[in-house]
């Protein structure tokens, strides 16, 4: 039996790791922290916040296929709300109440009924918001010439105000985690092929029904336990070495890691740092890839503003509130509501104050939704994920390598990866799924 390292305890490493056991594999997989999740993690229930919170709402869609193949493996019965067709509901500032509610039709059916019989848009911008969409409904997509930002892109297809403001600026900072004037067309085009061209089912809505601590992340133990592997917490890598065709990794607690197969799925700093000097000319420029924030706030208020499980808030730093309630079935005392508020590509939240940030998301709340104005918040947190995303522009994009190094047995997974994915679940599934398969190749020869 082959046995392969995996280090790092996200999405990526997870999915590597048991992607191999499954194939009857000795996996190792090794995580600075004590529990597994990287970015993407749950705080417990303190007597200052009286429920779980995420360190930032995640929506996944129907399109999700290498995410909802790891839930799969990891035995995940129904972990979402499902919102399918899609519907979508924004609150405007002044009390108007917007809708998106596409049909149970065939892609792209579905959505043209949506935009149709939709409120949110007028009638022109739904016009140019179509013919938009439909240059990317086939590959190679149609761009017009020069439009190789999302910004340039709506700018020459004449994308409106409202159009802006409701669809593509909000899609493009919670996809992309950045500002339409640096994200690739093609980069955010591949997102919208797979959203609203392929089924109806891929452009459903995934609400995790569960904190994200809890999304399959506690069955990988047992998991890998039962297919012969374990798991090693704690065990931060200290040193990388290379020597013929045999590697070592030291851990921060002095143990030493040897096996016929490795796999790196850690942020790219990181990995730059403990990358064996003169090997290699890429991994130096693997800090480019930035870093961008994501900050939330969590609020339970004395009173309900939605039904929904989730609003849109155009014009917003905040963009997009959760409703626990509905997401979670969550309850607190009589009549209370949970609401977790996110604001992508968050430059300048981040050093703001908790108070301050409550401000600023129930502010923007009240703008828009009067059931909000004498409403109480009776508890409240945020949460900084400053590294929440790497920053994928036109700059760093040739930046991002591929699964395979120059050490035939060692690969790289992660959603900074050269995915054709932005920096979300999926991409990061993806790259451990590809990581794995290349290391099973390898270790068949």
């Amino acid at each position: 039996m082959n046995k392969v390292l995996v280090v790092g305890g996200g999405f990526a490493g997870v999915a590597a790791a048991t992607a191999l056991a499954e194939k009857g594999h000795s996996v190792e997989l090794l995580e600075s922290r004590s529990s597994l999740g990287g970015r993407v993690y749950s705080i417990p229930a303190t007597e200052n916040f009286p429920a779980p919170v995420d360190n930032g709402p995640h929506l996944l869609m129907g399109c999700y296929e290498e995410t909802l193949k790891l839930l799969e493996r990891l035995g995940e019965k129904n972990p979402f709300l499902w919102i399918d067709p899609l519907r979508l509901t924004w609150f405007e500032k002044g009390g108007q109440v917007l809708k998106l509610n596409c049909a149970p039709l065939p892609a792209p059916l579905h959505l043209a009924w949506g935009f149709l019989t939709s409120n949110a848009f007028p009638w022109g911008e739904k016009v140019a918001m179509a013919k938009a969409l439909q240059r990317f409904s086939r590959k190679p997509f149609s761009l017009p010439p020069g439009t190789e930002t999302l910004d340039a892109f709506l700018k020459a297809t004449r994308q409106g105000p409202r159009s802006r403001e409701r669809f593509w600026e909000p899609l493009c900072n919670a996809v992309m985690n950045l500002a339409a004037d640096r994200v690739p067309t093609g980069g955010i085009g591949e997102v919208l092929h797979r959203i609203f061209f392929r089924t109806r089912r891929d452009s459903a809505l995934a609400v995790p029904a569960q904190p994200l601590g809890e999304l399959g992340f506690p069955r990988v133990k047992p998991f890998l336990e039962d297919h012969s592997g374990r798991i090693h917490f704690n065990e931060g890598i200290q040193s990388f070495r290379v020597q013929g065709g045999a590697f070592e990794l030291t851990s921060r607690s002095g143990k030493t890691f040897t096996a016929d197969a490795l796999i790196w799925a850690i942020p790219p700093s990181n990995l730059s740092a403990l990358w064996p000097e003169r090997i290699w000319d890429r991994p130096k420029d693997w800090v480019r890839l930035g870093k961008s924030p994501i900050v939330s706030v969590h609020v339970i208020l004395s009173g309900a503003v939605t039904d929904e499980p989730m609003v849109g808030l155009p014009g917003a730093k905040f963009e997009w509130v959760f409703n626990r309630n509905s997401d979670w079935g969550w309850s607190g005392k009589a009549g209370e509501q949970y609401l977790s508020f996110t604001a992508s590509a968050a430059e300048g939240l981040g050093t703001m104050k908790d108070a301050e940030l409550v401000e600023l998301a129930m502010r923007e709340l009240r703008e828009r939704c009067p059931a909000a104005k004498d409403l109480q918040v009776r508890h409240f947190k945020a949460t900084r994920e400053m590294a929440a995303t790497f920053r994928w522009t036109l700059e760093t994009g040739p930046l991002r390598p591929g699964c395979e190094t120059p050490f035939p047995n060692v690969f790289l997974a992660g959603d900074w990866t050269d995915t054709g994915l932005p920096a979300t679940i999926e991409g990061a599934c993806l790259s451990g799924h590809r990581a794995a398969k290349a290391a099973i190749d390898f270790l068949k020869k």
